[in-house]
Formats: C-alpha cells, structure tokens, sequence
C-alpha cells in the first residue's frame, strides 16, 4: 500500500472535536495519542522498507530476527536479515540504526527524566510523553550507560591555557583592576553506596559575576552557572573542574574568586589550579562554628545566642577576627562541651585567617558567600542521589551526577553531548 493511502485511511480515524459532546483537555490528549499511533505505524513501515530495498544487494541470509527500537513516536519492531559472516546485519550499519537500539532523541529525553527524577517515576513519564514502555531497570541501564559514555568524552577533552588571571589581594593593595570577577566554589558530599557505607563526592560550580544578580534586599540568584561532579578522588575531580574553568572563560580576562569551606584539600587544589586566585572562607560556613559556640555557651538562651552570634559576625564582616576569638575564649568553660566548639573556632580561624579578610571583599563587592556551594551540593547529589532509601554502586552514582550536572549547567553542554 503507498505511502498517501495509509496516511489517508489513517486520518481518518483521528477524533473529532466537539466542544459539546467533551473538553478540549480531554479531546487533545485523545487526539494525541491517535496521531502519535499513526506515525508510529507509518515510521515502522518506512523503516521496514528501507530496511528489505538495503537487503536486497546482499546474498547468504540464514535468518531473520527482529529487534525494538525506541523512537519519539514509540516503540517499533522491525526484522532484519542475518548473514553468515560473524551473524551481520547489513541493514544496521547502512542505515544508521542505532547501536543500542533507542534513537538520540529518545536517550536525551530518558537521560533528562532520568537525571531529574528517580527512575521508577522517569519510566513513567518516559511512557506517557514519547510513547516509549521498557522496564524501569532498563531505563536505568541505559541512563547509566549514557552517563558513562558523557564521563569518558569530557575526559578526553583536550585542556588549552585560559587567559591569565589578574593577582590577587597578595599583591594588590587597592581595589581591584576592573576585569570581569569569576567565582569558583567547590565542597564535598557523602552519597549512600549499595555495598554498604557513603563514597564522597566532590562537586564544583562555576559562574561568572555578571550573572550573579540580586533580586530583593536580602536575595540574590546566579542565573547561568556551569557544574562538574564525580566520585574520583582530588586528582580526578581536579582535572574536571579545570577542563570546566578553561572552557567557560576562554579567553577573557578575569579575575578569579575561589569560595570553599575549610577542608584542607580545597584550598591545597584552589592553590595548584588558580595560584593568584583571591581565596575566601564562605562566610556562612564561618557562621555555623559561632552557632555552635553560642549554643554551648548559652543553653537554651535563644535572644542571648542571636545577641553573641550577630557580635561576631559585624565582627568579622570588619575583619577583626582575633577579637572573635578572644571573644569566645573569655566564655566562662562551663562545659566540655563549650570548651570543644571554642577550641573548634579558635582552630578554624586561624588556620584560614589569610582568607577571611571580609571587610575587603565587601568593600570590593565581593560575594564573601551566598550558600551557592552548599546549594550547588544539594542540587547536583542530594535530591537525585540522596532521597529516602537509594543506595549506588560508583559507577551508577558517577554517571548520574555526571549527567545531572550537565543538564544543569547553564551553557551548551548537554547539547553538544547529544547533537555534535
């Protein structure tokens, strides 16, 4: 039957609406799954076609075998020959078929349900917008595989020197230079593992000034950033964050801002990859050690504790961080307690204090932190990899976070993973 005659007997049988008899909610749906069946019917036969006018150059077919393949419009079914030689299906490379069976567009759309939701839930969306029904291991098998796949190629990416940076605060005693200001954060996360026990994972964030934009007196959003995240160790995730680095800011001049906790491999990391970079102690991680000292020192005192707290922080933000400490330590010792989280704060304090010189950052409108770093964790592992009862293996954990931090950086990534 030729081509216009089916499309012509199937249209017949599309719906038609009457905003009488149904609602127009209920009539689309309707209509869509009937147009979605009738190009998938028609795709399966030109594809069958093809795939018969392909074979017919070819002698020494033993057998015929089907296999589904997964496309936007749904599942089809099609059978090609087999040839003797090493069990060869011409028509598979001649006409492109993909390897694994699902078409390009149908891994995007699995991988971004996949990386977005847990796979029982992205298995079900899958189904009711493409059409496409496989089991949810399935899903999850390919979702990994192309997480993979991503993990292998950003890895062999070749990494050009980016434009110098301008020297930091180190040499420079004003203000600084007007070059375009480039934040670096990066923490660690625990993720559950299947064999029992957590594997850290280490993510990244990276993100120009300019897109750093406040919204409300005491709200700000960074409305394009990039992400990296992996499992490997420090080398590893070294080398990730610096492809990212040398990618976003090509060849613009820039100064670099680097934002972290006090774990001492950032800093040692921060150090190797952006030697003039200006390193800052996020402000609210500082913060969370003078709560710590507050709440020891004045149990169950909640105006007092905020009273102690804010003294502090102004501060700190005045850069007189020796006066935090003395503060803290003429707290009367009233428990072991108290004496631990001071001791703990005194520690920190001084083991960071070449990057807590917070009343210059202020003063040169310096992001002296945002709670973009802790955000960038929970965004990247803790709502797709962290929720009640997952647990991973490495390699399915690392190529989902790989994934998912593709999908959500702000630039052409993900769509240079899929379509170049």
């Amino acid at each position: 039957m030729q081509l216009e005659s089916i499309v012509s007997e199937q249209l017949k049988a599309l719906p038609v609406f009457s905003g009488t008899s149904q609602s127009a909610e209920a009539y689309v749906e309707e209509f869509t799954q009937v147009w979605r069946e009738l190009g998938r019917e028609l795709l399966q036969r030109q594809l069958q076609e093809q795939i018969e006018h392909t074979e017919r150059g070819h002698l020494g077919a033993r057998a015929k075998r089907a296999r589904r393949y997964q496309t936007p419009l749904g599942t089809v079914e099609l059978s090609r020959r087999v040839y003797n030689a090493g069990s060869i299906c011409h028509a598979d490379e001649q006409l492109g078929l993909p390897a694994d069976g699902w078409f390009r567009s149908v891994q995007e759309l699995s991988s971004a349900l996949g990386v977005g939701s847990e796979f029982g839930n992205a298995n079900r969306l899958l189904q009711r917008w493409s059409g496409v029904s496989v089991s949810e291991k399935t899903l999850a098998n390919h979702v990994e595989a192309y997480g993979s796949t991503l993990v292998e190629a950003e890895a062999q990416i070749a990494v050009e020197g980016a434009c110098p940076i301008r020297s930091s605060l180190s040499t420079a005693a004003t203000a600084l230079p007007k070059r375009p200001i480039f934040y670096i954060g990066a923490d660690g996360i625990h993720t559950p593992m299947r064999q029992g026990g957590t594997c850290e994972a280490k993510v990244g964030v990276l993100f120009w000034d300019a897109d750093h934009l406040r919204v409300a007196k005491t709200r700000a959003i960074v409305k394009a950033r990039e992400y990296v995240a992996t499992l490997d160790g420090v080398a590893g995730f070294r080398e990730q964050l610096n492809r990212c680095y040398v990618a976003t800011v090509d060849n613009t001049p820039h100064q670099v801002v680097f934002l972290g906790d006090g774990a001492p491999w950032l800093w040692l990391m921060a150090s190797l990859l952006f030697p003039d970079a200006i390193q800052i102690l996020d402000f609210f991680d500082v913060c969370e050690y003078l709560w710590e000292v507050a709440r020891a020192a004045f149990v169950g005192q909640v105006e007092s504790q905020q009273a102690w707290v804010t003294t502090q922080q102004s501060a700190l933000k005045q850069s007189q961080w020796p006066a935090v400490v003395q503060a803290a330590q003429r707290l009367p010792p009233t428990s072991e307690d108290l004496t631990q989280t001071v001791e703990r704060l005194v520690s920190y304090l001084t083991h960071n204090q070449s990057r807590i010189d917070y009343q210059r950052y202020l003063n040169q409108n310096l992001m002296i932190g945002s709670g973009i770093v802790e955000s960038s964790n929970r965004r990247i592992v803790t709502m797709r990899l962290k929720q009640s009862g997952m647990f991973w293996s490495k390699r399915g954990a690392e190529a989902v976070m790989t994934l998912r931090a593709c999908y959500l950086s702000g630039s052409q990534r993900w769509h240079d993973f899929w379509y170049k």
